[in-house]
C-alpha cells in the first residue's frame, strides 16, 4: 500500500486546502458563538495544508516513525496544536477537534487509496492512527507545558511534580469522558525516609529518594507518568489500566525496593494506594482522595499494596 494513498490527496495542494477548510468548519460548528473568536482560523487556514500534508507523507511510508520525521517547521506546527484551544475547556475540545480531522482524511483516503489493492485501506487507517496517536501525545505534553506555568521538574529525581500531574489528570479525564478509557492512579508513600535522614543525614535518604525514582522509571510502562509529589510520596499515572491491572506493577515496585536493600542499615518500605476512573471516581479531587485513602489502608494492615474501596 505504500505509494497507494499518495494518489490525490498527497500531491494536490487544492485537496489539502480543501480539507483544512473543512476541518475548520468542522470545528467552528461545535464551537459556541461566544467562543467563535477564540478559535485560530488564521493558523488553520495557514498551516493546516501543510500539517495535512505531513500526515499523509506519514501514512504513505509506513517505515516512517509514528512521530513522524518532520522538518523543524513541522515540529513546530504540531506544538502548536496544542494552542487550539485555550481555557478549562482545552483539555477536552483539542483531542475532539484531532478526531475530526483524523475523520475527515480517513474519508479522502477512502476515495483516493485504490479499492483493488486488498488491504491497502485498512492498512493506510491504521497507519493514520498510529500518527494520530504520536501526535496526541505530543499536543497533550505541549498542553501540560503550558498549563502548568512552566513549573520545574524535581531537581533531584528528574520527576514532574504536583502541578504536573493535576494538568495530567485533567488530559486523562478529558479523554475518558469522551471514549471511556479507564486510567488508573497509584500513590507511593514511603516510611523509614526519617530514620535514613537521622541515620546517615540528609544526602543518604536523597540517594534514597533518587533510587527509588529509577527503579519507579524501569518498572512502569512507557506511557505511565511518574511523579515526585513531596519528599516521601511519589504517583503514578497509568492509562488505559483498571487496578487490577495495576496491582501486580505496584507488587513488583515492593518487592523491588525491598531486594535492593541491605540488611545492616535503616531500610525504607514502601506502602501503595490504587484508585480507578472510573470504578473509584471520576473527578481528580476524589480518585487521589480514593488512592492515599488505599494507602493508608496499605500501611494498617501490614501490606504493601491496598486498592480503593468502590462507593455504593
Amino acid at each position: 500500500m505504500a505509494r497507494a494513498s499518495e494518489a490525490g490527496l498527497a500531491r494536490s495542494q487544492r485537496d489539502r486546502e480543501e480539507l483544512a477548510k473543512a476541518w475548520l468548519l468542522e470545528i467552528l460548528e461545535r464551537t459556541p458563538i461566544d467562543e467563535i473568536e477564540e478559535v485560530p482560523i488564521g493558523w488553520i487556514a495557514r498551516e493546516g495544508p501543510a500539517l495535512i500534508a505531513d500526515i499523509v507523507k506519514g501514512v504513505a511510508d509506513p517505515t516512517s516513525p509514528r512521530e513522524l520525521e518532520l522538518a523543524a517547521d513541522g515540529h513546530q506546527r504540531i506544538g502548536e496544536l496544542s494552542q487550539l484551544r485555550q481555557g478549562e475547556t482545552a483539555p477536552r475540545l483539542i483531542p475532539r477537534d484531532l478526531a475530526a480531522l483524523q475523520a475527515l482524511i480517513i474519508e479522502a483516503l477512502r476515495r483516493d487509496v485504490p479499492e483493488r489493492q486488498l488491504g491497502s485501506f485498512a492498512s493506510a487507517v491504521e497507519r493514520l492512527a498510529e500518527i494520530f496517536g504520536g501526535i496526541q501525545a505530543a499536543v497533550n505534553e505541549g498542553l501540560v507545558g503550558d498549563r502548568s506555568g512552566g513549573a520545574p521538574v524535581d531537581a533531584l529525581t528528574g520527576l514532574e511534580g504536583e502541578v504536573h500531574m493535576h494538568e495530567w489528570l485533567r488530559i486523562l479525564l478529558a479523554e475518558h469522558r469522551r471514549y471511556g478509557y479507564p486510567f488508573s492512579v497509584l500513590l507511593i508513600d514511603i516510611e523509614g525516609l526519617g530514620r535514613i535522614n537521622d541515620a546517615h543525614g540528609r544526602d543518604a535518604g536523597d540517594r534514597m529518594l533518587a533510587a527509588l525514582a529509577t527503579i519507579i522509571r524501569r518498572q512502569v510502562r512507557t506511557v505511565d507518568r511518574p511523579f515526585r509529589l513531596a519528599d516521601d510520596e511519589f504517583a503514578v499515572l497509568s492509562p488505559h489500566q483498571t487496578a487490577n491491572a495495576i496491582v501486580p506493577l505496584a507488587e513488583r515496585l515492593c518487592e523491588v525496593v525491598d531486594r535492593a536493600q541491605g540488611p545492616e542499615s535503616p531500610r525504607i518500605a514502601i506502602a501503595a494506594g490504587i484508585a480507578t476512573c472510573p470504578d473509584h471516581a471520576d473527578d481528580a479531587n476524589t480518585l487521589l482522595a480514593a488512592a492515599e485513602e488505599a494507602t493508608w489502608a496499605a500501611k494498617a494492615a501490614g501490606r504493601g499494596v491496598a486498592v480503593g474501596t468502590v462507593s455504593a
